[in-house]
């Protein structure tokens, strides 16, 4: 089956799309495929949010499924005369891998491969896999997506073994199934546990950033909007199968990230903790986004500029009343570590207590 035309496409479905990256998702393809209605099946885990999809809804072209895609009968039935899958459910956060390695390997790597056999079912033509490039591990050299794969935590491990299940079944069943491995995505809509988001709520509440380990681990990023233009990209132009790296051109340590952060957010800010952090909290590769480049996209955003919209976007979502003002900032060097708190129902980490 060849590449779709976005204008063309009649029937979408995409999982998790009451998530991040999902929601997202939802509003760029509702812009980029007029003719199209997309059906959401979501969860509704603790990081899904209703409110994520408000605009999408009111436009009359979606509709909601709450359920799981571990569930071969919904999915299955989800899928009836669907043109496309865009799979963005699954659990994303390496912190929280560590906590219940059990979880992300049920909802990433079986949850996947239940969605791949009701794709069959209904001879969808075409799936976008949203993986990640966590499934390469720590490496010192830029990757291409012919590297092996070598994660060194749950989260990759079983985003890694989803990709495998895929590959066996894309044999059997004869799937055009397309795997996009992004980098940290960074937009509005994010869940407090992930980096920037937990960053710039701290800080607009005066708590110190809490940094694991020294804070020099180097991260990449991808502004959301690049996402949704590469993800586009793929299915338009991508290679039958085609496996595809994503994101930005650079590459800045923690310690840059929290310095970026003290300078958007206006008073109060109180500087950075540092804690002892996850076990094998290493350095991530930059990935070789040359195959994505040779179809015609590019990123367009920087982590700068998305860091300074962002602020505003966060601060927003908190009371004035739970901001206080420090007027002395710490120097980012670290000290003596020291491990930084949050009680249990705080609104900056509401999530952990549903989990």
């Amino acid at each position: 089956m060849a590449s779709l035309d976005l204008a063309s496409i009649r029937t979408i479905v995409v999982t998790g799309g009451a998530g991040f990256i999902g929601s997202h998702v939802v509003d760029d393809l509702l812009d980029a495929c007029p003719a199209a209605q997309i059906r959401v099946i979501d969860a509704f885990t603790y990081a899904a949010n209703m409110a994520n999809l408000d605009s999408a809804m009111r436009t009359g072209r979606v509709t909601l499924r709450q359920g799981d895609i571990g569930n071969l009968e919904l999915v299955t039935d989800a899928l009836r005369g669907a043109d496309l899958v865009v799979n963005a459910a699954g659990e994303s956060h390496v912190d929280r891998s560590f906590l219940s390695p059990e979880r992300f390997s049920v909802s990433n790597a079986i949850g996947t491969q239940v969605l791949a056999e009701a794709m069959a079912r209904r001879r969808v033509p075409q799936m976008i896999h949203v993986s990640t490039a966590e499934v390469y591990g720590p490496s010192s050299t830029p990757l291409a997506e012919t590297a092996p794969m070598q994660p060194d935590n749950p989260l990759g491990a079983s985003k890694a073994a989803a990709e495998m299940l895929l590959s066996g079944l894309r044999v059997v069943y004869d799937l055009d199934i397309r795997v996009l491995r992004p980098v940290n995505i960074v937009g509005t809509r994010q869940n407090t546990e992930k980096l920037l988001p937990r960053f710039l709520e701290l800080a607009a509440v005066g708590k110190p950033l809490s940094v694991h380990g020294d804070g020099n681990q180097r991260r990449s990023f991808l502004a959301i909007s690049d996402f949704c233009a590469g993800l586009r990209t793929v299915i338009s132009r991508g290679e039958r199968n085609g496996v595809y790296n994503i994101s930005g051109p650079e590459t800045y340590s923690v310690l840059e990230v929290a310095r970026m952060v003290l300078d958007a957010v206006p008073d109060p800010v109180a500087g950075v903790a540092f804690n002892n952090g996850r076990p094998g909290n290493q350095d991530r590769p930059q990935v070789s986004t040359r195959a994505l480049a040779a179809l015609g996209w590019q990123a367009e955003a920087s982590l700068r500029s998305e860091v300074k919209l962002l602020a505003g976007w966060y601060r927003s979502r908190l009371s004035p009343l739970s901001r206080t003002v420090f007027r002395n900032v710490p120097d980012l060097a670290p000290g003596k570590s020291a491990v930084t708190t949050q009680p249990a129902g705080s609104g900056l980490f509401r999530s952990l207590e549903r989990h």
